[in-house]
């Protein structure tokens, strides 16, 4: 019965989208110094839904999320959104900002010779969370051909920012509950938090939902450059032609887009130093240390432990990632020892055979505004002791770790869109 439901809707959208029966609607984005029109975002959803609005797109969003054809849908509503901005005469200055689906990217035409970023490609922060891997190779294949990459509905949660680091998003679109939020100590981290991602990449904040007077106010104590929202008017299907503006907020973004590549350790020997020499006793207690200080890092951190061929695991390593579980954004465990997760709630993934990762046993912490790797891959040879001795790195550089943190997800399994 589930399946069979899961095929009308299938048939039931893709007989919407080819009939012409989503209308494509555009919102202006304004800048929060100039107030100068800087784009617009996309919003489509049925015919039948007179009233567009942002929560009318985002229940078109959820009914493709359970789709078996999300990524056919989903190209075809950008190809009918392109279309339409080209048939008003828009010019390719004035930015789209449009709600993507990684499952569509692999249909991206070549973009690379038109105006750098002029479409803005959102994903959303909760499906960037269930399919890491997939997504950061979307992301990449994505910037490659031209597009820009943001993410949307960030910071209602705040386990949503956990990711934007690997993201790395030049428009972080947060969620329009954000300024409605009434709770000071929320939106003091969740302004670390973005502020850290700004400072060292150039991004913008780009408000949603802005309705009243009253929230300039809180889109100016976020630091949000754009702004969008019915207090800049109705979302049309006719939109104007604008100037370029004077001034690009986004002039001094920069993206890494290098491939997800090796293992933590593989990617920590480009610190060009040699290892330290450490007996197991020592190794765990150096990640162990680290893994504490992840305890502290709150809901906006990622936390992947690496495990070699174990099977089995003390009872301070369970309570540990049982803690780190219920505080951090991510928590997954990667080992040639097990394919389900060990600890519920804590996620996984193959580590085969010929993997290097079998030979390792690490940690890595990557936040925000903070990160941390410990990788360490065992000797053939034992130490002068007769003891097992590793090769361990330990670093807080931010892409070093970054880059350790990709590389593990590639392994990670997606989470069920049924599940």
């Amino acid at each position: 019965m589930v399946v069979e439901a899961v095929h009308d809707l299938d048939l039931a959208l893709e007989e919407l989208v080819r009939s012409g029966g989503i209308e494509t609607y555009f919102a202006p984005v304004v800048d929060a110094y100039t107030f100068d029109k800087v784009g617009y975002q996309i919003l489509q959803a049925p015919t039948d839904d007179p009233a567009l609005g942002h929560a009318k797109s985002e229940n078109l969003r959820r009914e493709m999320h359970a789709s078996a054809m999300i990524g056919d849908i989903d190209a075809s509503l950008r190809a009918t959104a392109l279309r339409t901005a080209e048939a008003a005469g828009l010019p390719k200055s004035n930015r789209l900002f449009l709600h993507a689906e990684d499952e569509s990217f692999a249909t991206l035409e070549d973009r690379t010779e038109e105006p750098d970023r002029s479409v803005i490609l959102q994903l959303d922060a909760s499906r960037v969370s269930s399919s890491p891997a997939s997504v950061l190779r979307a992301v990449r294949q994505a910037r490659s051909m031209g597009w820009g990459v943001g993410m949307s509905s960030v910071g209602a949660d705040l386990r949503s920012t956990s990711f934007v680091p690997l993201v790395n998003p030049s428009v972080v679109g947060l969620h329009p509950d954000v300024l409605r939020i009434d709770c000071e100590s929320h939106l003091a981290e969740l302004n670390r938090l973005l502020h850290a991602h700004l400072e060292r990449t150039g991004a913008v904040i780009l408000a949603e939902g802005v309705t009243t007077e009253d929230d300039l106010d809180r889109v100016r104590a976020l630091g949000a450059r754009f702004m969008s929202g019915p207090f800049f008017g109705p979302a049309t299907k006719q939109p104007e032609p604008f100037a370029e503006p004077i001034e690009d907020g986004l002039i001094d973004h920069h993206s890494r887009n290098l491939a997800a590549l090796g293992t933590p350790y593989s990617v920590a020997q480009g610190l060009r130093r040699e290892p330290l020499v450490m007996n197991r006793e020592l190794l765990v207690a150096q990640i162990a240390a680290l893994e504490e200080r992840a305890l502290a890092s709150g809901a906006a951190t990622i936390t992947l432990g690496v495990f070699g061929e174990d099977e089995t695991f003390s009872q301070a390593t369970r309570d540990r990632y049982e803690r780190i579980r219920d505080t951090v954004g991510l928590t997954a465990m990667f080992s040639g020892g097990f394919t389900e997760p060990p600890i519920p709630g804590v996620r996984t993934g193959v580590v085969d055979a010929s993997d290097p990762m079998r030979n390792e046993h690490g940690v890595v912490v990557v936040g925000p505004d903070w990160s941390g790797l410990v990788a360490a891959s065992k000797r053939n040879d034992p130490g002068s002791d007769g003891q097992v001795v590793f090769d361990v790195y330990i670093t807080t550089e931010r892409y070093t770790c970054v880059d350790a943190a990709r590389s593990a997800l590639t392994r990670i399994s997606p989470i069920s869109s049924t599940s």
